[in-house]
């Protein structure tokens, strides 16, 4: 698909699944870490400042942060709306490669499953602008490992119903990551990889488990064969959801 097609695709997902992300990642929860948005939250700063929440969606990250003020920004009104309805905010209509924000006005940012969406440099060059020399900013993206032999059964289930695991617009890896951050003026940078598993213990695991991914193309019955073949493999079957968190800090 081509960048406008991508733009209209997740901006139409949104609209019609709002919270999905975020129903998705703390029903993949790790015995250690928790929930990924817990994991996110470890690699910040306690305190953390004055926070801002890039591509916020329902705002999941906030009551895992420690922060004197905080702000969600997030293109999608349907978000930003279930964000207001739990009680989560401030939060603002905005583009993350075209912030409204005033220079050196953040001590840390966070951008949770979205990097992968946006145009990287120009969204990198915002968060160099609008951190405060010696700040903090860390993301959290999809990533292809780690999996456990205990995966194969569902993933191969999930592959052959949707004739591939879901689609994504760009995958990034740690080397494209962190030259991204270099080339945006961000040092320190640091990058961990983590399994969260995704249970399937029943028709509704296996329905958000489809739902909660982008799949662009695939047809209503492909989706439901996929629900179909997922909630019939045997034992006590799990997806992966395997995560790459990227940390970074602007020089004073």
């Amino acid at each position: 698909m081509k960048e406008a097609d991508w733009d209209r695709y997740v901006e139409a997902y949104h609209d019609g699944h709002p919270g999905i992300t975020e129903e998705a990642l703390q029903h993949a929860r790790h015995p250690v870490h928790g929930s990924a948005y817990e994991w996110l939250a470890d690699a910040l700063p306690d305190p953390a400042g004055d926070v801002v929440d890039l591509a916020c969606g329902s705002c999941p990250m906030q009551s895992h942060i420690a922060y004197s003020s905080y702000l969600g920004i997030d293109r999608n009104e349907a978000e930003l709306t279930a964000a207001r309805s739990a009680g989560r905010g401030p939060v603002a209509l905005g583009d993350v490669t075209d912030l409204d924000l005033p220079d050196d006005s953040a001590d840390t940012i966070v951008m949770s499953m979205a990097l992968m969406l946006v145009p990287l440099a120009e969204t990198l060059s915002q968060v160099a602008r609008v951190l405060r020399p010696g700040g903090t900013f860390a993301a959290m993206v999809p990533a292809t490992g780690p999996i456990s032999i205990q995966d194969v059964p569902a993933l191969l289930a999930l592959t052959a119903a949707l004739r591939g695991p879901g689609s994504l617009p760009r995958q990034l890896s740690r080397r494209s990551l962190e030259r991204h951050l270099v080339n945006a003026g961000l040092a320190q940078v640091r990058v961990a990889r983590q399994r969260f598993p995704f249970p399937l213990t029943c028709d509704t695991d296996a329905r958000l488990a489809v739902t909660s991914l982008y799949t662009p193309g695939r047809t209503p019955g492909q989706l439901q064969r996929a629900e179909r073949w997922l909630t019939a493999v045997p034992g006590a079957a799990q997806l992966p959801v395997p995560l790459l968190r990227v940390t970074a800090r602007l020089p004073r």
